[in-house]
């Protein structure tokens, strides 16, 4: 990650997102064993990583995984349904909180279209297993859209042009985290 940064940003990318998801590891770990309340843990996830100091990515993730806590709270077991509402609800919290939109080379770019790609098999009738390749071929290729995209956001906007042709750091540490949530929904 902080090779991606280096060429566009302050080369600290890879160590925020490592702070914030070892303060991650320590709120889940915390995380009282006869509790089945999936929304209360990705909200005490939210909490660890704006906590956690990770520069303008601990809030924008931690806003993130409140919002998406917020709407399964009370939910023990996931639905299909409740992957859609889940995912959705977080990037609402990223364009929220980031006064984001697609288009402006940031971890958004990633994020949306996972979100609609999930929402969109979901309406389709898809399997669960089906919903998560879905999101992940759309969180790649929304991370590898950035790459020709000029930065409007953030330190990156800076270099205006000279930013196309690096893939932003904040869409690819996204990717890593839709694929692994996704993909721990049907691996276990």
């Amino acid at each position: 990650m902080n090779d991606l940064d280096s060429p566009i940003g302050d080369s600290d990318h890879g160590e925020s997102v490592t702070a914030a998801f070892k303060k991650v590891k320590e709120a889940v770990d915390a995380y009282p064993a006869d509790q089945n309340d999936i929304g209360n843990l990705l909200q005490s996830i939210g909490k660890a990583i704006i906590f956690s100091g990770g520069a303008a990515m601990g809030p924008l993730y931690g806003t993130a995984f409140l919002d998406a806590g917020t709407a399964i709270c009370g939910k023990s077991v996931l639905t299909r349904e409740d992957l859609v509402s889940l995912m959705q609800a977080f990037a609402h919290g990223i364009e929220r909180r980031g006064k984001v939109k697609i288009g402006e080379k940031t971890m958004y770019d990633t994020i949306y279209p996972t979100a609609e790609a999930l929402k969109k098999a979901f309406n389709e009738g898809k399997s669960l297993s089906e919903m998560v390749n879905a999101g992940i071929a759309a969180a790649k290729q929304g991370m590898e859209s950035t790459k020709d995209m000029i930065s409007l956001r953030g330190r990156s906007s800076r270099l205006g042009e000279r930013s196309i042709g690096h893939i932003d750091p904040g869409a690819a540490s996204s990717y890593f985290i839709m694929e692994a949530l996704l993909k721990s929904l049907i691996e276990g």
